[in-house]
């Protein structure tokens, strides 16, 4: 039954090729695609990701082959050749076309490039597949009337013997759909299908209705032509120069073919609720086509009518996908009039249920969840479809598809976050004092993460957001503006323009801002659109850490916190840390003075952990090296803070290398005087415990407050 309705599509499209004074040429397009369908249908079937699958002529790749057909064949007859020589040059360039196709589909699943392919959304699957039953439903109604699905056309006379036959079709749909929903035997649809043909076969035959005058069967096949392209490239009047003037349309071939294949694989996905491998599907189609064409196969991909047919009938395995293609086969070889034997209402029964299984795929799922836009979308692509076409319908469902996701996108914005220094830490370990100053006043400095792609659409949003926060803070001033780029993928003409104005706003404003984490290739496209002059403060750090602790730096050094940070006053921050009931000079005598020079390490990861580390002067910079052996900086330590305490209290290695990027000056407390220390002065070193209890508490607390921030 599956290759009835593939013979049906093929008799369909053999006539449209070759229509009027090139009739001549249908039996060698039918007995092409007969061909073609058996190479292409046992090798796909073979190969797929997706059994069972049924292949023939591709309704939208034959359209664009029946327009090839017509501008080369009024071509070879207006330069005085005749109508037998246009069918051989129409022949040689469908062997052409296949080829091209052929070679096109392996190279893009051979170079796995599939996945740049995955654009079709569910909206256009959805309508392409209820288009496909409209189509069905469409065809079957004029297979059995000969009428067009049209109020003119069946609002015309009704003969007895046509509303017998529809009458019939339609009984059997009902069959088909009783068994659908009731019988959950596999093999209960190609047994129906067995019965109902031996009755109507019966039927036929005792009220006299088997004749072909009665048309309940198909017209004979009639005998077909072989056709080989290597006898007819000697023959034919095919030249260069018609071939490059037809360029054009054996591209449109390519297009089509690709956008058509893509499509097809997606809307089975969707009606089967599976996964295929594209790159797979790609390759399988393409080794095919190119052994058909040399055989005289025309091309040939996934019919998912047929498809459905034999996954409905139990028969969900490689080989009834096999075994419909050799069918396809033995009908071209044997002249073999398979369709004369079926009554056409049974076929036309099939074809409503295939046509109403595409439908339900179509628009129940959007339906049933809800989703209102995609199933509008769904409708109109379907209606497009329908009037102008599989291709018209597939681009127009695209575009429409990009256009929602384009004002849904916008809609998003490219701002995934947002906090404030108040809440976000730099990867620089300050003395309580920095710390605690820039916690108060940490709204000065405002961070934004970005993500996505700043386009005409979103960039507008991140001005009209960073400016509305910083006018919603007023009257207290924000210094510095933090966007991240480390997520963006890309950046547009319209989103320079949109930044220039964030940062004209923030010059009048007398606010820095600051652009960090930028790739190179965005880094050159600002710079391009000459975001970044010298007239502007704003910075570009390599990253996030680097961009905060810059800004950081800044609010200190207006606030005079550096100055504040010397060694002769070592000993007062020491004696704040402690509190009240110890003298600072008492523990400094447990300690050592180390003064360090210039940049050099001071230990490195793995060292044993045997002393903790005041830092007096200077900065420290904390590094741990990765899988790789790549060292990453992960903190910086100021003055006026304790390095090393981790290891130390937990008496394992060092855990990160610690290096000095200057002149500096630590207080050292080696193990065995913190031992001297407990013995001698419990109460002190009860005090420089509490205290490093104290350190580690503030950090926790600080990465908690971050951590809430970025995943509010």
């Amino acid at each position: 039954m599956a290759a009835v309705v593939l013979i049906g599509n093929i008799v369909s499209f053999g006539a449209l090729m070759f229509p009027d004074e090139f009739s001549a040429g249908i039996p060698i397009a039918v007995w092409s695609m007969l061909i073609g369908g058996c190479i292409c249908g046992v090798l796909i079937a073979l190969a797929t990701s997706l059994p069972p699958l049924a292949t023939g002529i591709d309704s939208p790749t034959g359209t664009v082959l029946v327009l090839l057909s017509a501008f080369a064949g009024a071509r070879v007859v207006a330069s005085g050749g005749s109508p037998q020589a246009a069918i051989q040059v129409v022949m040689l360039l469908f062997t052409t076309a296949t080829l091209l196709l052929g070679a096109l589909f392996y190279l893009l699943g051979a170079c796995r490039w599939g996945a740049y392919f995955r654009f079709v959304p569910f909206s256009v699957a959805g309508g392409f597949l209820a288009a496909t039953g409209c189509f069905l439903v469409a065809g079957g109604i004029r297979m059995v009337t000969a009428r067009t699905l049209s109020v003119h056309a069946l609002a015309a006379p009704w003969t007895l013997s046509d509303a017998a036959k529809l009458g019939t079709a339609v009984l059997a749909l009902a069959v088909l759909l009783a068994l659908r929903f009731w019988v959950r035997w596999s093999l209960a649809l190609p047994t129906a299908l067995l019965v109902m043909w031996l009755s109507l076969v019966t039927a036929l035959r005792y009220l006299g209705l088997s004749g072909a005058h009665d048309g309940w069967y198909f017209h004979s096949l009639g005998t077909l032509t072989v056709w080989s392209p290597f006898t007819a490239v000697h023959t034919s009047n095919l030249t260069w120069s018609t071939l490059g003037h037809l360029i054009p349309e054996l591209f449109a071939v390519l297009v089509v073919g690709l956008i058509s294949l893509i499509t097809k694989v997606s809307s089975i996905e969707i009606s089967r609720q599976t996964s295929a491998d594209l790159d797979r599907e790609l390759r399988a189609h393409g080794v095919a086509s190119m052994l058909a064409a040399p055989l005289g196969g025309l091309t040939c991909g996934v019919q998912i009518g047929s498809s459905r047919l034999l996954e409905h009938a139990g028969a969900a395995t490689r080989m009834s996908g096999v075994a419909a293609a050799v069918i396809l086969g033995i009908v071209a070889i044997a002249h073999f009039d398979l369709p004369g034997l079926i009554p056409i209402p049974l076929v036309a029964g099939l074809v409503f249920y295939l046509g109403y299984s595409f439908i339900a795929d179509g628009l129940w799922k959007p339906y049933s969840q809800r989703a209102w836009l995609d199933l509008a979308l769904i409708v109109g692509i379907t209606i497009v479809c329908l009037q102008y076409g599989y291709l018209i319908g597939v681009l127009a469902g695209l575009v429409c598809a990009c256009m929602v996701f384009v004002v849904s996108y916008a809609r998003l914005g490219v701002i995934r976050r947002r906090a404030t220094r108040a809440q976000v830490v730099s990867h620089v370990d300050r003395s309580p004092e920095a710390s605690e100053y820039l916690r108060t006043c940490g709204d000065t400095i405002q961070l934004y993460w970005l993500s996505g792609y700043i386009f005409f659409g979103s960039s507008e949003g991140v001005f009209a957001r960073v400016r509305g926060d910083i006018e919603a803070l007023y009257p207290q001033q924000v210094a510095y503006v933090i966007l991240d780029f480390g997520l963006i993928s890309g950046i547009d003409t319209s989103a320079i323009l949109s930044l220039g104005k964030l940062r004209r706003f923030c010059r009048e404003k007398g606010i820095v801002l600051v652009c960090c984490s930028l790739s190179a290739t965005n880094r050159a496209t600002l710079d391009r659109g000459g975001f970044f002059d010298r007239k502007n403060p704003q910075q570009a750090p390599a990253d996030l850490n680097s961009a905060l602790a810059w800004c950081e730096d800044q609010v200190l050094v207006k606030a005079k916190f550096e100055d504040d940070v010397t060694i002769e006053n070592f000993e007062g921050w020491l004696q704040r840390q402690l509190g009240n009931s110890i003298r600072s000079t008492e523990a400094t005598g447990f300690l050592e003075r180390k003064n360090v020079d210039g940049a050099q390490v001071i230990y490195r990861q793995g060292d044993p952990s045997d002393t903790l580390d005041f830092v007096a002067f200077g900065r420290l910079n904390i590094e741990v090296a990765n899988a790789e052996g790549r060292r990453l900086e992960i903190r910086r330590m100021m003055a006026h803070t304790v390095v090393g305490e981790m290891g130390f209290f937990r008496q394992i290695a060092r855990s990160a290398s610690v290096s000095s990027d200057g002149p500096a000056v630590l207080f050292t407390l080696t193990r065995a005087n913190f031992d001297r220390m407990r013995r001698e002065r419990p109460d002190l070193a009860n005090a420089i415990a509490d205290f490093v209890v104290k350190v580690l508490a503030d950090r926790i607390e600080g990465a908690n407050r971050e951590i809430a921030a970025l995943i509010r």
